[in-house]
């Protein structure tokens, strides 16, 4: 992101790249979170619908070009070549065309889970939660909401989430589980898998069933 575009700039421009180190920080947490990008070690891969979204933008909106414009755009207005009014005019006038543009989607390439069955109610804000490649996500893009199929907890006892699971963690909160892996005992174990939600996301704990009492005779 810091040097995209910058074949594009002028001479004299400031090549910034697309942002600063904060915005492209949060850009790009927004991108996981909404599920349209996974990490997969220091690589960011688009998902199933961040894939769908590529292909239904326009193009340039998918082009760093538009940002080199609008730098050098700036460095003209700092010489006097271009008023600031005759700017923001240019921005309206791209802001009209994209928005007559991405009504031109079709709803069903718009909203990719729109065919997908639900597996449960989100427990943030309530819309359906659906299957995708990766995740149990929210099908609102705006909800931070997702059950990763692969999460570190859960990797870590060579476990994976599954649909039974994530079916049983959005209605009850908790699903039973009888071969999580313990690498320190070296043997698997049974335990109950319980979710809490904190700031929009799921947070995972264990708990065990009770032993027992035994009688004495």
């Amino acid at each position: 992101m810091e040097t995209a575009g910058n074949k594009e700039f002028e001479k004299d421009t400031e090549k910034k790249g697309l942002g600063t180190p904060a915005t492209r920080a949060a850009i790009l947490e927004k991108l996981v979170s909404s599920g349209y990008v996974q990490r997969k070690g220091k690589q960011m891969i688009p998902t199933e619908d961040g894939v769908a979204a590529i292909h239904n933008i326009p193009d340039y909106l998918k082009s760093a070009s538009m940002t080199a414009e609008w730098e050098n755009d700036l460095l003209r207005m700092e010489r006097g070549e271009i008023k600031p009014h005759d700017f923001m005019q240019g921005i309206h006038g791209l802001i009209d065309k994209m928005l007559a543009d991405l009504r031109q989607i079709p709803t069903v390439a718009a909203a990719p889970h729109h065919n997908k069955v639900s597996v449960g109610s989100c427990p943030v804000c309530g819309n359906p939660v659906h299957e995708s490649k990766l995740s149990f996500c929210c099908a609102d893009r705006s909800c931070k909401f997702a059950l990763w199929k692969e999460s570190r907890y859960l990797s870590n006892m060579r476990k994976t989430l599954d649909k039974k699971m994530a079916v049983d963690l959005l209605k009850k909160g908790r699903t039973h589980v009888k071969d999580f892996y313990s690498a320190k005992k070296d043997k698997t174990f049974a335990a109950d898998l319980v979710m809490r939600v904190e700031e929009g996301r799921a947070q995972y704990s264990l708990e065990f069933p009770k032993t027992p009492m035994k009688t004495k005779t």
